[in-house]
């Protein structure tokens, strides 16, 4: 199979899954819409019942309040008002009874006895009642908005009055207490245990629930015993604030209280036990008072909402999707089988080609690597004897060096001590003001120096074995800054010290080190003439002390850098060249290492290295 056949078949899978995934994401689309469209049109079908089961329970409460209303005129009114309250109590009616007004007095006689509205924590509306019969001629019954008693055994929850009247009204509206006779018969209903009633145990889908809110706003009913009695409006954003809830209260607003039925959706912040933000559908249908009458600006109008999270539809159409994306799957891997086959029997003629071109390929490869690490180890070898030569050539000066260097130092070293000697006595023959001490004296000086650049030769040519002892370098650094602190502070040259604090200890000369510390630190500051900055760190770097001394001076160019440890090779005009060869040696005969670093006109690094033992 060539290039192209492949490339052209995989065109044609990628165009025919496309085509088929396009239509099963559009089939699914539709799917959910139509299975959305049935859950919401299910979820009103329940808050449409549960809105008409409120409206029957008030509607049958109007007929018991007739009844109740003929029955007390006509017997006792006490034992009347106590045989209906008995039997009202299931349809929650927490008290009931009527109010009688005449030119004499204005009395309650009520069941659960009651000297007045008061004790419940209530005011009977008189103003709204009469309002509300001089408005409304089709109905005699007043429906109170739901109320939350000030005080009393009711005081934490909502109730609502229903009232009608017998007697004489004015058409007026406003209340003669000199006419004649009035009285109002009604009843105290717990609005929310009504609502309780109809809602409580309804589910929409698995997890679905309904609530209910009354015309101002106010939970009813919820599932959420926080929420009954709080404003609908706010209470959302008290439990989840992260979540805006606009879209919830618009639709309240504009559709809920208004008395409008219908479905909608939006975004929650939780569901049930559930904390987290989420679409929900909702369906809503209004609950008006009094029962059977349209929704209107003179009426009070309860709304009923059902809730669910729309994952709860999906969860419907699931093994739906599940059946139809299986099918695609399997379509899918016929072709792609299909193709597959045909391109493993177009490659099977060259798999034996493939194979042995691979297995040379391996043995080149082999071979390769085994040529490079055989060119590394010579390299590394050569490396190595080229050290060991170098060191040999320098070990062998020093020694060839050391031994002139003690012949004529011991030579040299007596007529220098005499000429001193001589001249110091020369010297206090003359008065104090004769110039001829002033030579005398640079005679007497320049032996001493000479004298001391002697005895320098003489411990390089007869070097001490170290007296390793166990010590900490970063204190016997601190102890030798504090001998060269006050030739730094006449140089104007700063310290920077970066010393380890973890640094172990380790098995040192403290006098040769010290020298080498001196010799190092001496070296720096010279090279420093304006004045500068010597840094000084330590670490430790693969299982060694490491001691690095930085200046900021004039530099070393290469070709003197490579003779920088050679003995009697020097860069200062005064220098004996001395200095760096001790501190070469003493740092070899404590097995370890030392290089130099440096850039001309950006200063020098001087880096020594001990091992630990």
């Amino acid at each position: 199979m060539t290039k192209k056949t492949v490339v052209a078949s995989l065109i044609i899978l990628i165009l025919l899954s496309s085509a088929v995934f396009l239509m099963a994401i559009r089939a699914n689309k539709e799917l959910g819409e139509v299975v959305t469209s049935q859950f919401n049109a299910q979820q009103l079908t329940l808050a449409r019942k549960i809105a008409q089961d409120i409206e029957s329970h008030f509607g049958f409460l109007e007929t018991a309040l007739v009844t109740y209303s003929r029955h007390a005129l006509e017997g006792d009114l006490k034992e009347q008002s106590q045989h209906h309250y008995q039997i009202l109590r299931d349809w929650q009616v927490v008290a009931l009874g009527i109010l009688h007004y005449n030119s004499e007095d204005r009395a309650l006689t009520s069941s659960p006895a009651l000297e007045s509205l008061d004790e419940l924590g209530l005011e009977f509306p008189r103003e709204e009642f009469l309002k509300s019969l001089s408005l409304h001629n089709q109905t005699p019954f007043f429906y109170s908005r739901a109320i939350k008693p000030a005080s009393g055994p009711f005081e934490h929850t909502r109730v609502i009055l229903l009232a009608t009247q017998s007697g004489y009204v004015p058409r007026t509206g406003v209340l003669d207490e000199a006419s004649n006779e009035f009285h109002v018969t009604f009843f105290v209903m717990d609005a929310q245990e009504i609502a309780r009633r109809y809602a409580h145990g309804v589910v929409s889908g698995k997890t679905g629930y309904p609530w209910v809110i009354d015309d101002q706003g106010y939970f009813i009913y919820h599932v959420e015993e926080d929420f009954l009695g709080q404003n609908s409006l706010t209470v959302r954003h008290d439990k989840n604030p992260t979540i805006s809830y606009q879209k919830i209260n618009d639709i309240t607003r504009q559709k809920l209280l208004q008395g409008e039925e219908g479905t909608d959706w939006y975004i929650s912040g939780w569901h049930r036990d559930v904390i987290t933000e989420m679409k929900k559908l909702v369906a809503f249908s209004p609950v008006n008072f009094p029962p059977g009458f349209p929704s209107d600006s003179t009426h009070i109008v309860w709304s009923v909402g059902l809730a669910a999270p729309d994952t709860e539809v999906y969860g419907l159409i699931q093994p739906i999707v599940i059946r139809q994306w299986s099918v695609v799957g399997l379509f899918v891997i016929i072709i792609v089988s299909g193709l597959l086959t045909l391109y493993l029997i177009s490659l099977r003629w060259n798999q034996d080609l493939a194979r042995k071109v691979e297995e040379k390929t391996i043995h080149l490869v082999r071979s390769q690597d085994l040529l490079q690490k055989e060119k590394e180890k010579v390299e590394l070898s050569l490396q190595a004897l080229v050290e060991a030569q170098r060191k040999l050539v320098q070990s062998e000066r020093f020694a060839a060096i050391g031994e002139a260097a003690s012949h004529l130092s011991h030579e040299i070293k007596n007529p220098l001590m005499i000429m001193s000697g001589f001249a110091r006595q020369v010297m206090r023959t003359f008065p104090e003001n004769d110039p001829n001490r002033e030579k005398l004296d640079i005679i007497s000086g320049e032996a001493k120096r000479l004298e001391s650049m002697l005895n320098q030769v003489r411990n390089f040519t007869r070097p001490q074995l170290p007296q390793k002892e166990l010590g900490q370098i970063n204190d016997l650094i601190r102890e030798t800054l504090q001998l060269v602190q006050e030739e730094l502070d006449m140089a104007r040259v700063s310290l920077e010290l970066n010393l380890s604090p973890d640094l172990p200890s380790s098995y040192f000369d403290r006098a040769q080190l010290k020298q080498v510390l001196i010799n190092l630190i001496k070296n720096a500051w010279e090279a420093i003439p304006g004045g500068g900055t010597i840094s000084i760190s330590t670490g430790l770097e693969r299982e060694r002390i490491m001691v690095s001394i930085e200046d900021t001076g004039v530099g070393i160019s290469d070709d003197k850098l490579k003779q920088i440890f050679s003995p009697f090779f020097t860069t200062k005009e005064k220098g004996t060249g001395l200095g760096l060869a001790v501190t070469y040696r003493i740092i070899q005969d404590h097995q370890g290492d030392i290089k130099a670093n440096s850039t001309v006109g950006q200063g020098s690094r001087f880096t020594f290295y001990l091992p630990l033992q």
